[in-house]
């Protein structure tokens, strides 16, 4: 057993050693340095991240005087975000609205179309005033009021609905001044 391990011994060169050893090493520095670099890039990944983060945040939202911090990035954006939240839900919600507006005055609309068609050719005076007022109504509404997509719908019908006020009070001044035709019985 003894020649058997001295040959070993002897088989092996002092050069073929420190070549094993620093190759041990070296596979071992390697993983080292590819964890090294792997870790260095992961938080560069992250602190690039937060200055990300940090420049979409409106100064509005940023902290006054004191160093903002990783933390305070990710309690600022959680608070914009939130904002943010809030208002879609309240333009939903404006959006709701409008979208009721449009319908109700759609249904008027069909309605008074069809009493148009439906009414006899002699009217009530109280049909000849309610015509009037609605035919002014309707054909403000259709000047007015683009419904090309929500949006446009949104941006313009309210501007109208205000304006119904003094528009409505000018038809009805109008109205009175009309002379009308009493129906024949």
């Amino acid at each position: 057993m003894s020649s058997r391990h001295t040959m070993r011994v002897d088989s092996l060169s002092p050069a073929g050693s420190e070549c094993s050893t620093s190759t041990a090493l070296s596979h071992a520095d390697r993983k080292k340095e590819t964890h090294l670099r792997c870790e260095r890039q992961r938080r560069e990944a992250i602190n690039n991240g937060y200055s990300e983060l940090k420049d979409l945040i409106p100064a509005s939202m940023a902290t006054m005087g004191c160093k903002t911090t990783n933390a305070a990035v990710l309690f600022r954006a959680a608070e914009y975000l939130q904002l943010l939240q809030n208002e879609v839900e309240a333009e939903k919600q404006e959006l709701a609205q409008a979208e009721s507006k449009i319908a109700a005055l759609s249904m008027i609309a069909e309605q008074y179309e069809s009493m148009s068609r439906e009414a006899p050719q002699e009217c009530t005076i109280q049909m000849q005033m309610m015509k009037k007022l609605l035919d002014d109504c309707y054909l403000s509404f259709t000047n007015q009021v683009n419904l090309n997509d929500y949006a446009t719908i949104t941006r313009s019908l309210i501007p109208w609905v205000e304006t119904l006020e003094p528009q409505t009070k000018t038809t009805m001044e109008n109205i009175i001044k009309m002379p009308f035709k009493t129906p024949r019985r």
